[in-house]
């Protein structure tokens, strides 16, 4: 099953500090630590680093559908932010679901959620990003 390259060894995953949770046939989940770094102009987590977590779930449920000789790249996505995200709140985690793994066209969809800040009061994991994500397979 496993044809994707190694998520820490992807320079911009180890910048982002991006960790791999789970993966299975159906999906997989990524994890990115909020940092201070991450904040915008309002303080709170950049739309496009929550974004970029859900892109690599996404690819990372998908990568290990390809064949020898196969790679993919993105042609859209398109994401929905339903809250902000705290850079000194918990984890974010991002949760891919396969959608499509047709011959030419993959689709993933992805939800975003920040687990509460460790020490807080327990609460429900927050839904901060749902969004839609499509890959053209490539062949040589």
């Amino acid at each position: 099953m496993d044809r994707a390259p190694d998520l820490p060894h992807v320079p911009c995953n180890r910048l982002l500090g991006l960790t791999m949770k789970e993966r299975d046939e159906r999906g997989a989940t990524v994890v990115m630590r909020p940092r201070p770094e991450f904040a915008q102009e309002y303080g709170v987590v950049h739309g496009g680093l929550l974004a970029a977590v859900a892109d690599t779930a996404a690819v990372y449920a998908l990568l290990p559908r390809l064949a020898e000789g196969e790679a993919m790249t993105s042609v859209e996505f398109k994401v929905n932010f339903l809250a902000s995200a705290d850079p000194a709140g918990g984890d974010l985690e991002a949760r891919a679901m396969i959608v499509k793994a047709g011959r030419t066209i993959r689709v993933a969809q992805v939800d975003v959620r920040q687990a509460p800040a460790a020490g807080g009061p327990a609460a429900a994991p927050r839904h901060v990003l749902t969004g839609l994500f499509t890959y053209i397979v490539l062949r040589k």
